[in-house]
């Protein structure tokens, strides 16, 4: 009975009490609000049936520069495969870029332009399985990038000597910014060929890997050809009076080809920075699989703003900067992780975003681990990624509208933390580690991943159901709240037993049928017990914690808030209930 329970002790760790502050763990009162969608949103976000028709399989872009203009002229020549039968096809380019002439194997074709779709008729109906060429000659002056490359578009800058330095970004607007193509995540081309003509003196790098390079009054000409499927957002090209450094690393998958290309004034503090390229890629080599590009290299870039992941030729604007706590220099880290993350394991829909941003955050944090020790992996994550969560969306957001707010970094930092939540319920490091490696494994290039992917594969390797942990964690903004309570209690009819400690626990913010375990650590003597609680409060009697004085609820760092009550005791305890029947003891 209740009468049997003699409250003696209730403290809490620091690291559970810090579980209340805000930047771990706390549920505004107020939610975001998402803006108010149009037809326009859902015109880029939905694939109509104009677009599902037919599948790109690869893009052939020739374009002349202009920095003193800053416009561009050229063409591009699309490769498709009907899929479905239709008289009309529809391909996107922002409305600022006019179109000169549109034709189909030679044939020229009227179009209708409404927003950023292009609606071109064709001279016959599409034959499901057929291979066609539509090509769209194009001009004029692309959008400029606000806040490259988070509101993105053309960059046109000049160096410190006067060189100008051309390039573009676009994973949130699309890249339909800069030049004619389908533009949805979902249809990536099997290749892509980018000839570009600039100024004399200017060299132009790109995706994948360099296949001509001409000079022809006072012009330069370079292609660049990729073999692999690509994000529609990842084609891009840089172009700058830049040196290139070459480099080479052994892999499980034969030699990889490592290319730097800086401004000259950095070349030897290139030289020394990058050397660190080799310690990333052999970290998320063993954690996540090999590396996914193995035939086209892998590049940085220097650029005038932070960085961009684009595929093989990622954007480096760091300025030669390392982060002592994480063990290496941030943009490295983090861009290179989207090699596998982003680029290889790609969305269809940016509602899906975390799989890419979330799973290349907490890379951040695998660096971090294999560089400076678990311990410090877990500061990193603590005091660097968990203070930048808002809670103010689920980190899955509004599908079929193109939609990704880049101010609200949750699906970043909330991502990670809770990837670091499922490597702590499974409570295995090999099997977790596994299942990322299994995610990569079966979904890398060519495929494309939903949430429901990679909890599928998830439920299949721990044979456990994830349903209400993914309806907690990433379809709900609400923190998940642990209510609990540490004490000792004494049998006051028992001249031979001591005190027994014992913890009462229940979540609160998840859904009916929510269940999570919580491993208890003694601070004093480093004794670990895990508990599985529920949204029922219970009583778990703690062996070989008698001598404990501080409980720590979450040493590894889920992601929950932490909150003592007393009452709970009552809540876990019915009346006349004796604490030493079978159905109290809870959990040993």
């Amino acid at each position: 009975m209740r009468r049997y329970l003699l409250l003696m002790l209730a403290v809490l760790l620091s690291s559970c009490a810090a579980s209340r502050i805000h930047y771990f763990g706390e549920t505004p009162g107020r939610p975001g609000r998402y803006p108010v969608f149009t037809s326009r949103d859902s015109a880029k976000g939905y694939l109509d049936r104009y677009r599902s028709c037919y599948d790109v399989t690869s893009y052939d872009l020739d374009i002349n520069l202009d920095p003193v203009r800053k416009r561009l002229a050229g063409s591009v020549l699309i490769r498709f495969m009907a899929v479905d039968t239709s008289g009309v096809i529809r391909f996107d380019l922002y409305r600022n870029l006019n179109i000169n002439d549109v034709s189909i194997d030679g044939v020229p074709l009227t179009f209708r332009r409404d927003g950023i779709a292009v609606f071109v008729v064709l001279p016959s109906l599409l034959e499901p399985g057929k291979n066609y060429s539509l090509k769209v000659e194009y001009e004029g002056s692309p959008r400029k990038a606000v806040k490259p490359p988070w509101k993105g578009g053309f960059v046109w800058k000049k160096d410190k000597e006067g060189h100008p330095w051309i390039g573009v970004t676009c994973e949130s607007e699309g890249s339909s910014i800069w030049f004619p193509c389908k533009d949805h995540l979902s249809d990536e081309p099997d290749s892509v060929r980018l000839k570009i003509t600039v100024p004399e003196g200017l060299k132009v790098v790109s995706n994948g890997l360099q296949t001509g390079h001409s000079s022809l009054n006072g012009k330069e000409v370079y292609t660049w050809s990729t073999h692999y499927p690509i994000n529609i957002y990842n084609i891009t090209f840089y172009a700058g009076n830049f040196a290139e450094i070459k480099d080479t690393m052994q892999t499980g998958s034969g030699v990889l080809h490592l290319g730097y290309w800086v401004l000259p004034e950095n070349l030897e503090k290139a030289r020394s920075h990058f050397l660190q390229v080799k310690d990333v890629l052999r970290t998320y080599s063993r954690a996540f699989g090999p590396y996914p590009w193995i035939k086209e290299g892998f590049k940085l870039v220097e650029s005038p703003y932070e960085g961009m992941e684009h595929q093989t030729a990622i954007a480096y604007g760091s300025e030669y900067q390392n982060v002592p706590w994480l063990g290496g220099d941030y943009i490295i880290v983090h861009e290179s992780a989207h090699e596998w993350w982003g680029n290889a394991v790609s969305v269809s829909d940016f509602s899906d975003i975390w799989l890419q941003e979330g799973f290349a955050t907490y890379s951040e944090v695998v660096f971090a681990e294999c560089k400076k020790g678990y311990e410090a992996s877990l500061n990193y994550l603590f005091y660097w990624l968990a203070s930048g969560i808002k809670n103010k969306y689920p980190v899955v957001g509004p599908p079929n509208v193109s939609y990704w707010d880049y101010r609200d970094g949750d699906v970043y930092t909330k991502g990670a933390l809770i990837l670091n939540t499922i490597r702590n319920v499974i409570n295995d490091s090999t099997l977790f580690f596994d299942i990322l490696q299994t995610f990569y494994r079966e979904h890398a290039a060519g495929t494309h991943v939903t949430t429901a992917c990679f909890r599928e594969i998830l439920e299949r390797k721990t044979g456990r159901n994830w349903e209400k942990f993914f309806e907690a964690y990433l379809y709900s903004r609400q923190v998940p709240e642990l209510e609990w309570f540490f004490g000792t209690w004494t049998d006051p009819d028992s001249v031979t037993q001591g005190p027994v400690s014992f913890v009462a626990a229940k979540w609160k913010n998840v859904p009916d049928g929510f269940s999570m375990p919580v491993t208890l650590t003694c601070k004093q003597s480093g004794v670990s017990r895990t508990i599985e609680v529920t949204t029922v409060a219970k009583l778990y009697y703690l062996n070989n914690f008698t001598t404990c004085e501080q409980l720590n609820c979450n040493s590894r760092h889920s992601y929950f808030s932490a909150t003592s009550r007393r009452e709970l005791v009552n809540e876990a305890v019915p009346e006349d209930t004796d604490l030493r029947t079978p159905d109290v003891i809870a959990g040993f």
